[in-house]
């Protein structure tokens, strides 16, 4: 699976309903720092995680139009809200089965920070690239056949 490809299947993606990404970011499991919230924070995007923002339709697009189109879109991406944005657009994932991992995730809460919960990301990144990944990437690579 390319970049271009993963791009190409999700494009058109923006405005599909993600209730459960919005609820895994709404309870905080978003990056704090680096990757694309200091991309969007650079372009004056808003960074909320209560807002749902920045969105993974416009993480996803930022990273693809920023790179080399038929480059590996590999498991060396380890945003976990990404992947699984990905995994609920393209409903290669049973619904059940993410609303689950959403429940876990959200209920293992370390502790807070301020107002805001902070999560085991190493641990439930590797969790959501396990359950999700190759079930995306197969729906991508048919897709682009």
């Amino acid at each position: 699976m390319t970049i271009g490809q993963v791009k190409n299947y999700f494009v058109d993606k923006e405005n599909v309903p993600c209730p459960l990404t919005e609820k895994l970011v709404g309870a905080g499991y978003q990056q704090i720092s680096g990757g694309y919230i200091d991309r969007a924070r650079r372009v004056g995007l808003l960074v909320d995680y209560t807002k749902n923002q920045p969105s993974q339709y416009w993480h996803l697009m930022s990273f693809c139009d920023r790179r080399d189109p038929n480059k590996p879109f590999g498991r060396s991406v380890v945003c976990g809200e990404l992947i699984f944005w990905k995994a609920e657009t393209s409903q290669s994932v049973p619904s059940e089965v993410l609303k689950g991992l959403v429940d876990s995730i959200i209920t293992s809460v370390d502790h807070h920070e301020s107002s805001r919960p902070l999560f085991d990301r190493v641990k439930w990144n590797r969790q959501i690239q396990r359950v999700c990944f190759e079930h995306i990437a197969s729906k991508v690579e048919r897709f682009n056949l």
